[in-house]
C-alpha cells in the first residue's frame, strides 16, 4: 500500500470516530492493549455484534507509536486485522442485521483494499446483498481494483478489467472510470512506465477527442491529477500542475501558476458546501478588492460536485454574487469531483478551506493563512520602502 501515512492516520482515526460523539477521537481515547497480530488474531466468534468489531479496530491503534501518524508498517498491520474481522463476522453473521455499520465504515476506506483477500471477500458479500445500492459501483470498482493485487483473483481481475475497457470503448464517461482503475493498478503495482502511457493515451483518443460531452474534459482533467501526486513545501517553488498538464479554469481557458509571475498569489481550496470556507470567503473578497492592483490574486480549486445541490450550478451561481457572498472576480478551477478533484488529489489536500499563500518569485510562503493572519502577510509581501507594513 502506498498512501501517505497521516493520509491513513485519518482513515486510522476514522475507525474510532464512526462511534465517537465527535467527529475525531483523541489518541489516548482509542482504547485497547497492543497492535494486532496475524498469530493471535481473535476467533470471529467472539465478536457478538458489528459494533463490537468495530470497537475491536480502536483497540488496535492503541499499541502504535504514534496513533495519529502511524507507520506504513502499522498502516498494513491495521487494514490487514481490520478486513479480516469486518469479513469474518458477514460471512459468519449472515442473518444478522446489523452489516450497515460495517458497510459503512468500509465504504470510505476501499482503497486501502488493494491485495487484501479479506477486502475481497466483504466487498463480494455487500455486492451480492445490495445490488441496487446507490453506491453499489462503487463498491465494484473498488473490488476489482482490490482483486488486481490479489495474486489468486489478478488475473481473471485483468480479463475483466479488459472487458470493461472493450464494453465501454464509445463510450468517453464509462470507460476513464475503467482508466482511472485501471491507473490506479498501475501505481499500486509499480508500473509507472504504463500509467504514463495511458495518460499521454488520453489526450489523442477519438474517443475523448471527438466527445461533445463537457464533462469528458473535466473527467479526464479528475483522472490524471487524482492518479499523480505532487507535495507543497512552505519556503520551495510551488509545483505548478502545468508541468504535468494544461489545465483550464470554468471560462475554458488555460491557467498556471506561471502565468501570475511578479504577482502574490493566494491558492484557495473550497466549496459551496464548506460552512468554514463561505465565512472565510468575505475575508478574502475584502482583501482581494484592497489589494489586487498592488498585485495580489486569488485562483480558487473548487471541490464542488457534478451535479445536486452543490453542482456546477451552485457553483456559478455563488461566484457570480448571487449565494450568501459578494461577486468572486478571480479565476475558478473545476471538475465536479468533490472529494475526489483531480487537484485536491494531486497536491494532497484533505481538509478545507485549504489556503495556499506564492510570492512573487512562485515561492510557497505559507499554508492555512485566514482572516486577520493572510491579510498582515499579503500587505506584508507586498510591501515597498514607501509604503512599509506597520509591525
Amino acid at each position: 500500500m502506498k498512501a501517505k501515512a497521516w493520509m491513513a492516520a485519518i482513515a486510522l482515526i476514522g475507525a474510532g470516530a464512526f462511534y465517537a460523539p465527535t467527529p475525531v477521537m483523541n489518541a489516548q481515547d482509542m482504547g485497547g492493549d497492543e497492535a494486532a497480530d496475524a498469530e493471535a488474531e481473535p476467533k470471529e466468534e467472539s465478536y457478538g455484534s458489528a459494533q463490537e468489531v468495530m470497537n475491536s479496530l480502536q483497540e488496535i491503534a492503541k499499541g502504535f507509536e504514534n496513533p495519529r501518524k502511524p507507520t506504513q508498517e502499522e498502516i498494513d498491520s491495521f487494514f490487514t486485522a481490520a478486513w479480516k474481522r469486518t469479513a469474518d463476522y458477514v460471512e459468519n453473521n449472515p442473518d444478522a442485521t446489523d452489516h450497515a455499520t460495517i458497510y459503512g465504515w468500509a465504504a470510505r476506506r476501499g482503497d486501502y483494499g488493494y491485495g487484501n483477500a479479506d477486502y475481497v471477500r466483504l466487498a463480494k458479500a455487500y455486492v451480492k446483498s445490495n445490488p441496487d445500492a446507490k453506491d453499489v459501483q462503487s463498491w465494484e470498482d473498488n473490488l476489482l481494483l482490490a482483486r488486481l493485487g490479489v495474486e489468486a483473483e489478478s488475473e481473471q481481475a485483468q480479463k475483466d478489467l479488459a472487458d470493461r475497457e472493450e464494453s465501454h470503448k464509445d463510450d468517453a464517461s464509462k470507460l476513464l472510470e475503467d482508466y482511472g482503475i485501471r491507473m490506479q493498478w498501475y501505481d499500486k503495482g509499480d508500473m509507472g512506465d504504463k500509467k504514463a502511457e495511458l495518460i499521454e493515451k488520453l489526450d489523442t483518443m477519438k474517443v475523448f477527442t471527438k466527445s461533445e460531452d463537457e464533462w469528458v474534459q473535466r473527467r479526464i482533467h479528475r483522472t490524471v491529477f487524482a492518479n499523480n501526486s505532487a507535495e507543497i513545501k512552505d519556503g520551495e517553488k510551488f509545483p505548478d500542475w502545468a508541468d504535468l498538464r494544461t489545465v483550464k479554469d470554468l471560462d475554458g481557458e488555460a491557467i498556471s501558476i506561471a502565468d501570475y509571475k511578479g504577482k502574490v498569489v493566494l491558492l484557495d481550496f473550497w466549496a459551496v458546501w464548506c460552512g468554514p470556507c463561505m465565512r472565510e470567503m468575505p475575508n478574502v473578497i475584502k482583501l482581494h478588492e484592497e489589494m489586487q492592483e498592488k498585485g495580489f490574486e486569488v485562483i480558487g480549486i473548487s471541490l464542488d460536485q457534478e451535479e445536486g445541490k452543490f453542482g456546477l450550478e451552485a457553483l456559478e451561481k455563488t461566484i457570480a454574487g448571487k449565494g450568501n457572498v459578494a461577486e468572486m472576480p478571480w479565476r475558478q478551477i473545476y471538475d465536479g469531483g468533490g472529494w475526489g478533484t483531480g487537484l485536491a488529489k494531486y497536491y494532497g489536500v484533505r481538509s478545507i478551506p485549504k489556503t495556499v499563500l506564492i510570492d512573487q518569485d512562485g515561492v510557497v510562503v505559507a499554508q492555512g493563512l485566514r482572516g486577520e493572519a493572510l491579510d498582515k502577510k499579503v500587505k506584508e509581501l507586498l510591501a515597498t520602502e514607501e509604503e512599509p507594513v506597520e509591525k
